[in-house]
């Protein structure tokens, strides 16, 4: 979904309107970071176009050259939200007018055979998207010649991954979670969410609550064993994420250390960018094995969330004297390049 947000702050800071929102967008924008044209002409997604759109809006979407369906609502609004930061931290959220959902129904032709989908919903609107894209997938291919290109990447599965909503990760909703992971490929809450939904309260700095993380991310995926490619990803903030898949846990640490944790402008987003990221690291490397897919894609999740929690709103695309893309100023390639020998790259296997 794309929203325009109002953001207010504690005094004496003015306020920031008209910033580009949303899970959809930002989700898309980790994708983008490492899709340069022509391969970002693959990064689908949508945006409802209301009658008070901003111009501004509609040229920076433009010079991203993404696969972006903008479907014109002229009779009503463009969706927006208020978003207000409290003295402790928090930051308190609702619409201001009322959101219009994307479903199965909303996807383009183009936007049907993508190899990777981002979901952030219910567990019960994530089993119905999932459901309702494959059944769309199926008839479109059951039109087709067996050897067209299309019905052939209509026959490849998908990879779903699943963000759920934060106000839904309570302990009486974990049957109905437990029902939507045998439906996705990847499960990812952040610590807070994983946290609500189990009725525990995570300290990732405390070795007991990280111990405790590590037990029960191992549990969730011995419960969806019948899937050989499923993950969990805990997404942890300042302290990075932590991925369980095929009886292993591996941690990987946020991009921005706290020697430079100054960086660090506005965190909104940054786990929606992570998972586009993540999308896009899984399809890097195709014909290796799906768990180092998995690792290789925490790679890319983190260092796409990197660029999206360094200013409000969505970061500046420029490019180089000699072409080369450049995000706020910087090489995601050569950022991407700088992570891997931080954390350490060695035969495919991440360091432990």
């Amino acid at each position: 979904m794309f929203i325009i947000d109002e953001i207010h702050y504690q005094p004496p800071k003015e306020p920031d309107f008209n910033v580009m929102g949303g899970g959809g967008l930002y989700a898309a924008l980790g994708a983008r970071l490492f899709r340069p044209p022509p391969a970002s002409s693959k990064v689908g997604w949508v945006v409802h176009q209301g009658h008070d759109f901003p111009p501004r809006i509609e040229e920076r979407i433009d010079s991203w050259n993404t696969n972006c369906q903008l479907i014109k609502t002229p009779d009503r609004p463009t969706t927006r939200a208020y978003n207000k930061y409290e003295p402790n931290g928090y930051r308190s959220f609702h619409y201001l007018n009322e959101k219009i959902r994307i479903n199965e129904n909303t996807l383009t032709t183009e936007q049907l055979t993508s190899k990777t989908y981002h979901l952030l919903c219910s567990s019960s609107r994530a089993i119905d998207l999932v459901k309702g894209i494959k059944a769309r997938r199926k008839t479109m291919a059951e039109s087709l010649q067996p050897d067209d290109s299309v019905a052939r990447a209509l026959e490849e599965e998908p990879l779903f991954v699943w963000e759920p909503m934060p106000d839904l990760c309570k302990p009486a909703e974990y049957p109905s979670f437990m029902d939507a992971l045998q439906y996705i490929n990847v499960f990812s809450p952040n610590l807070d969410e994983f946290g609500s939904l189990l009725g525990i309260d995570f300290n990732f700095e405390e070795p007991s609550s990280r111990t405790l993380l590590h037990r029960k991310l191992r549990h969730l995926i011995e419960y969806d064993a019948g899937d050989q490619r499923f993950a969990v990803v805990v997404r942890l903030g300042q302290h990075g994420c932590c991925m369980a898949q095929a009886g292993r846990v591996t941690h990987l640490p946020a991009y921005h250390e706290q020697s430079d944790s100054n960086r660090v402008v506005d965190p909104t987003g940054g786990g929606n960018t992570f998972l586009g990221g993540f999308c896009a690291g899984y399809l890097q490397s195709p014909s290796v094995s799906w768990d180092y897919r998995f690792e290789e894609a925490l790679l890319y999740g983190t260092v796409a969330a990197s660029f999206a929690i360094e200013q409000v709103g969505v970061p500046i695309l420029t490019h180089s004297a000699a072409g080369e893309e450049l995000w706020n100023g910087v090489s995601v390639e050569t950022r991407l390049i700088e992570y891997k020998e931080r954390v350490g790259i060695d035969n495919h296997a991440l360091k432990p």
